[in-house]
């Protein structure tokens, strides 16, 4: 079946922030209140509608405002969307990389609308778009995440996720307080004995303090799973010094935005697992291409969030149910805002270690109309 796609429009967003979940970064600009996000309606001829959503963090590589996603999307995108066939969403795609060089943020949340869209028409969830679930179960396993938070704190926090049936658990790094993040390690591991520790310090350090650093919080978690991005986002030899002092797996995140930059980081020995988030890829094809990369480098991946709220939640949940490449418990459905913005929060549980991804067609989520009012900002 053929369509068109008729109109792209963009609906600007601040939804107040709900639980904590502090970082290296939000502690390095003074926290953070709301989440400005953009979400992104396309329309097609067939009378489908896909929705998208971006995730904008100025203080990310790549990350822009909030107003510069919407700027880029109607005033470049939509003009060399409009009029062209839904079903070619790759050859898009290409096309925006072209108009839009080095900004995959605002692509991202066009291509999710495109496959939303595409689902809808075709009757398909938007894994199956992308090649289908492993072995026909689209279900994901999941971790729970903990913020920078005093060690009390995160031991009752850690105590809670057991309780709820998680094992692994990602807890942010690389604030003010060292010590009280060891702390908080070792509680986890105390409290929860089964405990699969990862931490991530989103660039919280330099290589000479990762290098002294992470083998305390090792020690203090009886071996991590990983290390995420402990250093500077273009410290690739930072990467690869850790990667070779610590014998802690590395994980890199903000270092690693495109196939290329797999490729990059895989001649350089600088990481062992990628993390892939579809606002840095530009979007589900893009994600595809990064995973497939990853995979020829015998690169394992993790599937990363950008803090999306239900839509780009969605996202997430169908790319980790449909890509072999990803192993690794997932945050994909985490939200920290006081709404998703979706109807029916409630089938998008993240509560337990594992979540199978619903079947319905497209993404699985429709828009609530009235909590989009009420936090639209334009």
């Amino acid at each position: 079946m053929s369509a068109t796609i008729t109109a792209v429009e963009t609906i600007p967003v601040s939804v107040p922030v709900e639980t904590s979940y502090e970082t290296s970064l939000s502690v390095a600009t003074g926290g953070q209140d709301s989440y400005d996000h953009v979400l992104v309606r396309v329309e097609i001829d067939a009378g489908v509608t896909g929705v998208g959503e971006v995730a904008p963090l100025s203080t990310w590589p790549h990350g822009l405002t909030q107003r510069a996603v919407v700027d880029l999307i109607e005033d470049r995108l939509a003009p060399l969307l409009e009029g062209e066939p839904l079903h070619r969403i790759p050859r898009l795609v290409d096309r925006a990389e072209r108009t839009l060089s080095g900004e995959p943020f605002p692509i991202s949340g066009v291509d999710i609308a495109l496959y939303d869209a595409l689902g809808k028409l075709r009757d398909l969830p938007v894994y199956d778009l992308l090649g289908g679930a492993p072995d026909d179960d689209p279900t994901i396993p999941l971790h729970y995440s903990i913020g920078i938070r005093p060690p009390e704190e995160v031991r009752k926090l850690a105590v809670e996720g057991r309780e709820e049936g998680f094992t692994a658990f990602k807890v942010k790094v690389g604030g003010r307080d060292f010590e009280a993040e060891r702390k908080a390690i070792a509680a986890i591991a105390d409290a929860v004995p089964d405990a699969g520790i990862r931490v991530d310090a989103n660039q919280g350090w330099s290589a000479a303090e990762a290098v002294r650093r992470v083998p305390i919080l090792d020690e203090a978690a009886g071996g991590l799973v990983l290390i995420e991005q402990p250093v500077p986002y273009d410290d690739v030899a930072g990467l690869r010094r850790v990667r070779e002092s610590t014998g802690v797996p590395v994980l890199a995140d903000e270092a690693c935005f495109s196939p290329s930059d797999v490729a990059d980081l895989a001649g350089r020995d600088a990481c062992d697992i990628v993390n892939i988030k579809l606002a840095k890829t530009g979007g589900l094809s893009r994600a595809h291409d990064v995973a497939t990369v990853a995979s020829a480098y015998g690169l394992p991946c993790f599937m990363g969030t950008m803090l999306e709220l239900g839509v780009g939640m969605a996202a997430n949940a169908h790319f980790a149910a449909s890509s072999p490449a990803i192993p690794y418990p997932s945050g994909a459905l985490n939200v920290h805002a006081a709404s998703t913005l979706i109807e029916n929060p409630a089938a998008w549980d993240a509560s337990g270690g594992r979540f199978t991804v619903p079947s319905d067609p497209g993404l699985g989520v429709t828009l609530d109309d009235s909590a989009v009012e009420r936090y639209r900002t334009d």
